[in-house]
């Protein structure tokens, strides 16, 4: 019987959003004037054109402030 029971639902709707305000409601730190928000933006916008150098580049930084 087809339609019957628990169905899951698609793994990716095919929609994805970026939230521009951040900061937890116990208080946690966020970024109230948004510059942190577009810039991550930006590289993910990017991300799909950037030669791999580049991203590996940005990913060490990464991995070397944290």
């Amino acid at each position: 019987m087809a339609g019957t029971g628990f169905e899951s639902p698609p793994k990716n709707a095919g929609k994805l959003a970026i939230a521009y305000r951040s900061g937890a409601e116990s208080g946690a730190l966020g970024t109230d004037d948004g510059r942190f928000d577009i810039d991550l933006a930006a590289v993910v916008d990017a991300w799909p054109t950037l030669p791999d150098a580049i991203k590996e580049g940005i990913l060490a930084m990464i991995r070397v402030a944290t």
